[in-house]
């Protein structure tokens, strides 16, 4: 995950009418500081929840993904690559 801005993970089961996604986003805010945007909701709507989280460089980033990655998997969801 070099240097990435944008990771996203879905669970999708159409008989349980389940169709959500979890998203990861990297990005610096107007004084030049990292920050982690984690949103979450229903695949095809607004998020359902957006929380902004102040990191001290990327490579924190990159711990706090792997993390997250290992959450997700365990509750289902599949990492999604999106072009």
């Amino acid at each position: 995950m070099a240097r990435w801005r944008v990771l996203e993970w879905q669970k999708i089961r159409p008989e349980e009418g389940v169709y959500r996604y979890y998203r990861l986003t990297l990005q610096q805010n107007l004084w030049g500081e990292w920050e982690l945007v984690k949103s979450w909701g229903r695949i095809g709507q607004r998020p359902t929840r957006v929380v902004r989280q102040g990191i001290s460089s990327p490579d924190m980033a990159e711990t706090i993904a792997a993390d997250v990655d290992k959450q997700r998997r365990q509750r289902g969801y599949l990492y999604c690559i999106k072009p």
